[in-house]
């Protein structure tokens, strides 16, 4: 398919002429999407049938070029749909069957308990109904691990983890799932994960500009994306992860999404190539379990198009610095795609509402309002308070003991009893707020790490340690200035010019 380069500059590729006032209207609403949540760069398309209608590129990459159709973006969770879709091909194949126990292709399979490794099964794990918990929170995930076996090593290392619900009771979206659905790929077919698809996906979409491993990624040039520090954002070169790859971390540019987009819409065809039977690509779109927000098939979210009533599948994903999301409306025949180089966890709801809202407008519809996430707001706000407060108590009590080392106290302003007193105080109360942060600030983002902050949430993390550091200090500070006063003083009432032995009875 024919590509066209858009610069910063320019507006977006046409490739055939707008059926009507829609498309307009949607590249104006994308236009001050772009500013609402100020992207340094996005790519869009509509698609219907196999038709683009429109596609166009905006702005600059992380590297200060400007936007192509053909630039790489990290896919994030929208990479779950393509591990779906090559379980799905070797479904078809008769090479795995779907209520079969996942360990009796991964024999080595362990999962915390015993019951949940053997009764498991393929189709569990593609509908998030294991019983495992999310793991993006934990060191399972984003290990930029890019050496031979680093898939598999990461699902050996899920034996930890314990499950939370019976299996195929409850939905619960986790990375884990389709981290084993990667590996049993690569058990069954003797290949790579990356390496299968590349040649059963990625190669007949003709995606020529998309990674499934780190050699790839290099090949293509990944530029920098973007994360929001303090609400701006700011250059962010993350590594490409090939371990993650089926959970989050595949690349691609918008030409090959908007192929990938066509097959999708298309019954799993692509022009001439077949990549799936078209009851088994409808089978992959159907919800079957409930998520509290609609329903999850197989690698797809399924939901209802608020204002306008149309039902799409669809599933969005992000990567610290990139975003990315692909709606489809099948009553429609339509597909839209959105891909942003910035991310921040506040910003999910605004980032989200993109697409959303371009496929209301084709729809006739009219875009629904989002705003960010209080809560980063606040927690900022917070730890920046008592960073500051922190930082004064510091700078006083700092003056206060120069002050003592170098002019001394001939008598103490406290009583010994009062002195050790007011120092356990204030290193108690310090320790205090060091361990409150540590603790209570990672709870507001699913337990998340301090290492998963500072590459998820950076401002958060910068702060949080800023907190800690601080109250650090000022502990040691005032036990210094403890230790000082009781060293350095003598209790009230002792004369300096008479030794014990001066001070008695003497004839």
């Amino acid at each position: 398919m024919a590509t066209t380069a858009t610069p910063v500059a320019a507006g977006p590729a046409l490739t055939r002429a707008a059926p009507g006032d829609d498309l307009a209207a949607g590249e104006r609403y994308l236009r001050a999407y772009m500013e609402q949540i100020k992207t340094p760069g996005l790519a869009y398309a509509v698609v219907r049938g196999d038709e683009v209608l429109r596609r166009g590129a905006w702005g600059v990459d992380g590297d200060g070029r400007p936007m192509t159709t053909q630039t790489p973006f990290m896919l994030g969770s929208t990479s779950k749909s393509f591990t779906a879709l090559a379980v799905a091909q070797l479904v078809e194949a008769g090479r795995v069957a779907l209520d079969t126990p996942a360990s009796t292709y991964l024999p080595w399979l362990r999962l915390g308990d015993a019951v949940t490794a053997r009764t498991v099964t393929v189709r569990h794990l593609l509908t998030h109904t294991s019983g495992l918990p999310q793991v993006w929170s934990t060191n399972l995930t984003d290990r930029y691990d890019n050496r031979p076996g680093g898939l598999s090593r990461s699902v050996r290392d899920l034996a930890t983890l314990r499950p939370t619900a019976a299996v195929g009771q409850t939905y619960e979206y986790s990375d884990a799932n389709y981290m084993i659905l990667g590996a049993l790929v690569e058990s069954v077919t003797g290949d790579t994960f990356g390496g299968y698809l590349r040649r059963h996906v990625l190669d007949p979409l003709r995606m020529t500009h998309s990674a499934a491993t780190a050699e790839e990624a290099r090949a293509v040039g990944i530029p920098a994306g973007h994360r929001y520090y303090l609400g701006r954002p700011q250059r962010f070169a993350a590594p490409f992860d090939t371990a993650g790859v089926p959970y989050g971390f595949l690349a691609a540019s918008l030409d090959d999404l908007t192929n990938y987009a066509i097959a999708q819409l298309n019954g799993g065809r692509y022009g001439n190539t077949r990549l799936l039977g078209t009851d088994n690509t409808k089978q992959m779109h159907t919800g079957v379990v409930a998520t509290g927000n609609g329903t999850y098939g197989f690698g797809w979210r399924n939901s209802t198009l608020d204002g306008v009533g149309a039902p799409i599948v669809w599933h969005a994903g992000a990567t610290p610095d990139y975003f990315t999301h692909l709606v489809l409306a099948p009553d429609s025949n339509l597909a839209v795609i959105i891909m942003t180089n910035v991310y921040g966890l506040q910003m999910d709801g605004p980032l989200s509402a993109g697409a959303f809202n371009l496929a209301r407008i084709l729809h006739g519809g009219t875009p629904a309002a989002a705003t960010d996430n209080p809560i980063h707001a606040w927690v900022l706000t917070g730890l920046l308070g008592v960073a500051a407060v922190l930082l004064i108590s510091l700078v006083w009590s700092w003056t206060r003991l120069i002050h003592r080392l170098r002019h001394g106290s001939p008598r103490p302003v406290r009583s010994r009893g009062q002195t050790i007193i007011a120092t356990t105080v204030w290193v108690g109360g310090s320790a205090t707020v060091a361990a409150s942060a540590a603790w209570k600030v990672p709870s507001f983002w699913q337990g998340a790490g301090l290492a998963k902050l500072q590459l998820w949430a950076p401002d958060i993390g910068h702060a949080l340690i800023t907190v800690v550091a601080l109250a650090i200090a000022l502990a040691l500070t005032r036990l210094a200035m403890g230790v000082s006063i009781m060293v350095t003083t003598r209790p009230a009432g002792t004369d300096a010019t008479k030794s014990p032995r001066a001070t008695s009875q003497t004839c």
